[in-house]
């Protein structure tokens, strides 16, 4: 088979004429020798006859099946065809094989990240630098893999290992960059993302990544002008455009980012991660319709959830008959968001029940006691998520999707309380803080310390102090839990504050606290749901980029009607919201003082 080596070396040698004179499809099928049909296949391949190529290794794989030259060959020619899935499926065939080179384990590597099979794209990266380690490529690779994995601890440790080898590697830098702005090391970030751009002005991805570190650090100015050069240099950059979009949000042009998001959801449509960002606008804007629909992206698409599978033993509901079936609605997220969307509750179970069938309620072990009463014979069954064993069901729907199940509409939303506290614990407290005869006001400085957001809407607790100390007609409350410190502080720096939290050990607790106050004031946080959802005149502070339930604009909450919302005029800006809010304040306690009646005005606020 002479004649064959000689077809191999011309083909190896680029020499497609000279390899074509000796061997082509007719002859390759005439000598029946799988060798010859590789060999074939590679070459038709290069002269791009794919589908001949592929005649030629079916042929070789026929005779046989485990040929690993048939194999890879067969692989590759699925990469050239847009097939990705099915060339890993080839080359899975193979096996993690080292002694047949590295250039076939790179074009597995290449295909399983673009078909976001990271596990996969890890092992081949681990193989590569076990056996070729001296290639700082692979440990560029192992950094990709890890990184497309949110294993950035593990990327950054391989991106410094291949720029200690090559230190110029093409996109290295940027990559090194954005694994320090995931894992919170901004200033080390921003130094190899400014570096890169000295070098490579036009770098639309390090632009990017500027952006959001630019972002995340609260230089929203300069941030701005990253995102603008970035989609200058990428109009098509979906990564650019969401981050664009991002910078639009802190600056306060919602529509803008709704649009900029809308383009790159265009160039994208299954992209969860851009189809959520989509949403969060088009519910902030009041846009229900198109907002729910996308809000069912949440699972793959939100940062806070697309790490999470949720292991229910029974299938989504996707509209099935419930005649004879049980539906098993369960709380998601945060309390916040179970106290929200709790309201929609008592209309879903209308709809089972008009279906003959039956919902049973999950919600988390703090609020149950507060959820069944608030439900009563609404709901005939409401458990704590950590009650075992689960009762039967044959269907489960996260409480999240019921307004979109629900269609709802702005002016479908509850206009009256939903929630009911404890009578009698109301009453214990109201008794317990009938000494103080002055306005009795709760107030909330932060979030849960865990949430992306909460360093941009928590406020510094010695804000109310510089806003509210004086007020000798006001009584404070303490709604913060676990603040004992901060308490201390606001007491010190002579704040009037009662601090009732240490016997408070569920949202029941607190809901007949709340309810025994004249006002509440707090940030977004559950508090702000809990009160609102109880009835109880709540006044909301809000950062610039608020969450979507307190839309735009707007003083007042659809929502909650006792509510009224205290909006920064623009990002970071505290100072105007505890002016407007020390007013307001003065007023409602000087009535107090006279004996004069709290009422709600239309915006919510009270007078």
């Amino acid at each position: 088979m002479k004649w064959l080596s000689d077809v191999e070396t011309r083909i190896t040698r680029s020499d497609l004429i000279g390899a074509s004179r000796l061997l082509d499809t007719d002859r390759a099928i005439e000598s029946g020798n799988p060798r010859a049909f590789i060999a074939c296949s590679r070459l038709m391949l290069l002269r791009g006859r794919l589908h001949d190529a592929q005649d030629m290794l079916d042929r070789a794989l026929h005779i046989e099946p485990d040929s690993v030259d048939a194999l890879i060959e067969r692989g590759r020619l699925s990469i050239r065809l847009g097939d990705d899935v099915d060339a890993c499926e080839w080359f899975h065939r193979v096996g993690l094989k080292e002694d047949l080179g590295d250039s076939w384990l790179i074009d597995w590597f290449d295909a399983s990240l673009r078909c976001s099979r990271v596990e996969d794209a890890t092992h081949i990266a681990l193989v590569l630098c076990r056996h070729f380690a001296a290639d700082a490529h692979n440990w560029f690779r192992l950094g990709l893999a890890n990184h497309a994995a949110r294993h950035y601890a593990q990327a950054l440790a391989a991106y410094e290992k291949a720029a200690d080898m090559n230190p110029r590697l093409p996109m290295l830098r940027n990559n090194w960059g954005a694994a320090y702005l995931e894992l919170g090391r901004h200033d080390e970030a921003r130094k190899l993302l400014e570096t890169t751009i000295e070098e490579e002005p036009n770098h639309a991805l390090a632009w990017t990544n500027l952006a959001s570190v630019l972002l995340k650090t609260g230089n929203i100015a300069d941030s701005l002008v990253a995102a603008e050069r970035a989609c200058a240099l990428a109009p098509n950059y979906v990564t650019a455009l969401q981050t664009y979009s991002y910078v639009l949000r802190e600056c306060g042009r919602f529509d803008a980012a709704l649009d900029i998001a809308q383009r790159a959801l265009s160039l994208e449509p299954n992209n969860p991660s851009v189809v959520w960002t989509v949403a969060m606008l088009q519910l902030l804007r009041g846009d229900y319709e198109n907002g729910w629909r996308n809000h069912e992206a949440r699972w793959a698409g939100s940062p806070e959830l697309r790490d999470i599978s949720p292991n229910i033993p029974a299938p989504l509901w996707n509209g099935e008959p419930l005649a004879g079936k049980t539906i098993f609605v369960w709380g998601e997220q945060g309390h916040g968001d179970a106290l929200q969307f709790m309201r929609f509750v008592p209309a879903f179970a209308q709809y089972v029940r008009q279906q003959h069938g039956k919902l049973v309620y999950c919600c988390f072990e703090p609020l149950h006691a507060l959820f069944a009463r608030s439900l009563g014979d609404a709901v005939e069954t409401v458990i704590a998520h950590n009650q075992r064993p689960l009762p039967p069901f044959d269907f489960h729907l996260p409480v999240g999707s019921l307004p979109c199940v629900l269609d709802a509409r702005l002016a479908d939303l509850p206009g009256t309380p939903y929630l009911k506290a404890d009578r009698a614990n109301v009453a214990n407290w109201r008794s317990a803080l009938s000494g103080e005869r002055k306005l009795r006001v709760g107030i909330a400085w932060s979030g849960s310390k865990t949430h992306q957001r909460n360093p941009l809407r928590s406020v510094d607790p010695m804000d109310y102090v510089h806003a509210l100390a004086g007020m000798s007609d006001v009584t404070f409350v303490n709604l913060q839990m676990d603040a004992h410190g901060d308490v201390l502080r606001l007491q010190n720096a002579g704040l009037p504050l009662l601090d009732p939290t240490s016997g408070l050990s569920s949202f029941d607790d607190t809901a007949a606290l709340v309810a025994s106050l004249d006002l509440v004031i707090t940030v977004c946080t559950s508090i702000a749901h809990l009160a609102g959802g109880l009835g109880v005149p709540t006044w909301v502070l809000l950062d610039v980029n608020p969450h979507w339930i307190w839309m735009t604009e707007r003083a007042d909450s659809p929502w909650y009607p006792n509510t009224r919302l205290y909006r920064q005029p623009a990002y970071g800006e505290w100072a105007p919201v505890f002016e407007a809010l020390a007013r307001d304040l003065a007023v409602l306690a000087s009535k107090r003082d006279t004996h004069e009646p709290i009422t709600t005005n239309p915006t919510g606020s009270l007078h």
